[in-house]
């Protein structure tokens, strides 16, 4: 008696059902994802194609966002991934109607659409709303570093930069002079010292020319751009450069007001010995004003504190000799890894809610989370107008890398915790203590509170999950270039991170 195996006959035909609900169970990703993307407002892609009916038909918007939705859910978010499949992944079969959607299409409408793309973050986060799955008890704001689309040997100092643009401005001005000859000489028909071959197609190198020219050119734009001040250093040097200016003037008006006096009196008894008939009694006169060694020197330095003021208000960019930028993606930067060294990336700023709800997700320019806080802050605030989510945010909560006291100053009307000291200390762990600095002891001593102390251990529980849940499921490393592109991009990280959380509580209510 044999063993008793399934059969398995793979050349036989397979009926499958002529339905395709019948194809997955109601309850599976794809039914999930078309069920709440009919629920969106899509008419922000729709504007974008003719109404007159003419021209090549296109892919429904609906369509194409439910199927980079679902890819997305699915860790799949390369154009040629989703390309794929479309071929092997019933689900996408079933969302494109079994329709063979190439990468072209894909990268194409992701690019066109991006402005589009991203607002479908607050329509979300509003269903999450109005399923009850955004609190507002207390947020967390933290940022992590994201690898970009290019390699940290891309980087390039100034003067590589210029010799870099230079040697494409010369290469495409002798391609543009060779194509003008060979046009003079096809017209005048003298083409007997053209080689005998066939004629040489210049235009791929072109192309590659002008974009290297065009990157190395923003590149170089970067590096001025960023060795500019940040506004609350211009705000603080300018304000520094203003009581400058007020002590010199202040000076200056002591020093003309005594030596005014001191000739009013000379004047003065002068004017009196005159009368009773003497001359030059008063010996030697004072010094004119115009000539006073004190008071040229106060007008002196009157007015390089006012042209130090000036520079101060309106700072020029300097790059430093060792500051570099990247060749390939001019808007990425050297970040500091989580693992030890640097990586070419993007600092990726969240605001999190209790459930992982991201309110806020957002990329930083700056390394260094320091001046992130407030623009957070206010992005997480428009959103939430944008969302319709009632009621204030009760506890704002932030690590030590957000720090700051022009940020305290700025955000003095909520209710924020941000660690000044030790994170260990602020948590209420055995730590060594660590001084506040000068502008950040009040917030130290709300920290210092049982309260204040409490309060702030919810940070880590709040935030720290919504980072591990996205790189979990997204991975580290970013496929576009570009702050708008790479915006767009985590914008549907976000989007497609808070759309599992609104289908898990959807497939656990009706369970």
């Amino acid at each position: 008696m044999g063993r008793n195996f399934l059969l398995f006959d793979r050349d036989r035909d397979l009926e499958m059902p002529k339905s395709a609900r019948e194809w997955l169970p109601p309850g599976h990703l794809c039914w999930r994802v078309l069920e709440i993307v009919e629920g969106l407002d899509l008419s922000a892609f729709e504007d974008g194609y003719r109404a007159d009916g003419q021209g090549g038909g296109a892919y429904p918007p609906a369509a194409l966002v439910a199927l980079i939705f679902y890819c997305y859910s699915k860790g799949i978010r390369s154009s040629r991934g989703i390309e794929r499949a479309c071929l092997d992944d019933l689900g996408c079969r079933i969302i494109t109607a079994n329709h063979a959607v190439d990468h072209s299409t894909v990268a194409r409408f992701v690019q066109r659409h991006r402005d589009a793309l991203a607002q479908l973050f607050v329509q979300v986060l509003a269903l999450c709303g109005r399923r009850g799955l955004v609190d507002l008890a207390a947020v967390a704001v933290d940022g992590s570093p994201m690898d970009a689309n290019a390699s940290r040997d891309s980087n390039k100092q100034l003067h590589r930069l210029e010799a870099v643009i230079t040697q494409c401005e010369d290469e495409i001005s002798a391609l543009m002079n060779d194509v003008g000859d060979h046009a003079r000489r096809v017209e005048t028909g003298d083409t007997l010292d053209a080689d005998d071959g066939p004629p040489r197609d210049d235009w791929p190198r072109l192309s590659r020319l002008c974009d290297l020219l065009a990157r190395a050119r923003t590149a170089r734009d970067r590096l001025y751009q960023r060795a500019l001040p940040s506004a609350n250093e211009i705000r603080i040097k300018a304000e520094a450069a203003e009581r400058i200016v007020a002590r010199a003037e202040k000076r200056l008006a002591a020093e003309t007001a005594a030596h005014q006096e001191k000739l009013r009196k000379y004047r003065a008894r002068t004017e009196a010995d005159r009368a009773v008939g003497r001359r030059a009694a008063n010996g030697r006169p004072p010094v004119p004003m115009g000539n006073k060694t004190v008071l040229v020197r106060q007008r002196v330095r009157l007015e390089k504190a006012r042209a130090h003021l000036e520079r101060a208000r309106s700072p020029e960019p300097v790059p430093s000799p060792t500051a570099v930028v990247s060749l390939s993606d001019p808007d990425s930067r050297l970040q500091l890894g989580k693992h030890g060294g640097y990586l070419q990336g993007y600092n990726v700023q969240i605001v999190c809610a209790r459930r992982q709800i991201l309110l806020a997700i957002d990329i930083h320019d700056n390394p260094s989370d320091r001046t992130a806080l407030i623009p957070m802050v206010r992005k997480t605030q428009e959103n939430q107008r944008a969302a319709g989510l009632a009621g204030d945010i009760l506890l704002w909560l932030a690590d030590s890398g957000y720090a700051s006291a022009a940020s305290f100053e700025e955000l003095a009307d909520l209710p924020l915790l941000v660690s000044v000291t030790s994170e260990a200390d602020q948590a209420g762990f055995p730590a060594k203590r660590q001084t506040a600095p000068a502008g950040q002891r009040a917030m130290a001593d709300r920290l210092a509170t049982s309260a204040g102390r409490a309060q702030y251990r919810q940070r880590g529980a709040l935030v720290e999950p919504g980072f591990a849940q996205l790189f979990q499921r997204f991975g580290r490393h970013l496929n576009y270039r570009g702050r708008q592109a790479v915006d767009t991009e985590i914008k549907l990280l976000g989007t497609v991170h808070n759309l599992g959380k609104l289908i898990t509580s959807t497939t656990r209510s009706r369970s």
